[in-house]
């Protein structure tokens, strides 16, 4: 769960639903700040998350629990591992195996799982017996299959792997896409980037839609934008749209997916990582050894050896 999860963050707002309380570092302990740094929760968690529907993921004594706005203990540290609320459920994983909580801590899902990730359009992917498959909530019912993968549904549709190839199913667990693609990506407005042999390209719903341009690499296509390299500029990051039209010049070492209007970026691999908005100009400094995509306004980074959070305007929530 923790390399998916990681895989995640890493495929990356400053956008939408900004936080209102964003996990602040001092000297090695996790607290929550106000936007602007004025600190609200006192740092004495050994790590943080950001809130997500109300409750924020810490983790005290080597246990996870969950607490409000207030600082208050909503749900206690007991679980040996735990991933950030949605959909009103909360995966947990105690004595071994997984289940979900609610917001008053009471078991929602049994623990009966060896994996289980978040829930997303009332169904999340799951792991039992060995096999994965999909949980879905409202039905409690698990859907196998005879996926070697299974990851977190978008626009109701979850990429799967099967034989090692590539394809997606519907909530209901019904194949949308055959698993015939060396890479593909979660769905966004309608599009998914993909590999099939050696052609990158874009599938939607129905078709594939490789365009006759050739990349070296391409990754998730996400608000109109897809990072791409070029065989051509010595294999250079920039951004194409879904007819394959470059958006942003190909200048960056390497680069990640856009959210809330930024993305991460790397200028060239003796220097550090920044961001930069739709038209290719850089709004943060590159100085980070390592940057996430925004999220709910703020982004996770790190700088010598240090981890923390900023905001859209590079503000540095640590002490």
């Amino acid at each position: 769960m923790k390399k998916i999860a990681f895989a995640l963050l890493l495929a990356c707002c400053a956008g939408a639903s900004a936080q209102e309380l964003i996990p602040f570092n001092s000297g090695g302990k996790w607290g929550y700040a106000a936007p602007g740094g004025k600190l609200r929760i006192p740092a004495r968690y050994d790590y943080a998350e950001p809130f997500s529907e109300g409750l924020a993921l810490v983790r005290s004594g080597g246990k996870y629990g969950f607490i409000d706005k207030k600082g208050g203990k909503a749900i206690p540290p007991r679980y040996q591992s735990a991933g950030s609320f949605s959909e009103g459920c909360a995966p947990v994983k105690s004595r071994g195996l997984w289940g979900c909580v609610d917001k008053a801590g009471k078991t929602a899902v049994p623990f009966e799982y060896e994996e289980l990730l978040q829930f997303s359009g009332g169904a999340a992917p799951a792991k039992k017996g060995g096999r994965w498959g999909l949980l879905l909530r409202d039905a409690r019912e698990f859907r196998s299959g005879i996926y070697e993968e299974i990851y977190p549904p978008s626009e109701g549709l979850a990429r799967v792997k099967v034989n090692g190839k590539y394809g997606f199913i519907d909530l209901s667990g019904k194949e949308a896409t055959p698993p015939v693609y060396a890479e593909a990506f979660p769905f966004s407005g309608g599009f998914a980037a993909a590999r099939l042999g050696d052609r990158y390209g874009f599938i939607n719903r129905s078709t594939l839609a490789f365009k006759a341009r050739d990349f070296v690499a391409i990754g998730p296509y996400s608000e109109g934008l897809a990072h791409a390299q070029a065989l051509e500029g010595e294999g250079r990051c920039g951004y194409i749209d879904s007819e394959g039209k470059q958006a942003i010049p190909a200048l960056f070492a390497m680069c990640a997916s856009f959210e809330g209007g930024l993305a991460p970026a790397l200028k060239d691999f003796h220097g550090g990582w920044g961001y930069i908005d739709k038209t290719g100009k850089a709004v943060i400094d590159f100085k980070y050894s390592q940057a996430s995509g925004f999220r709910g306004g703020i982004a996770r980074v790190s700088l010598g050896g240090r981890s923390f959070y900023i905001d859209a305007k590079g503000f540095e929530y640590k002490k």
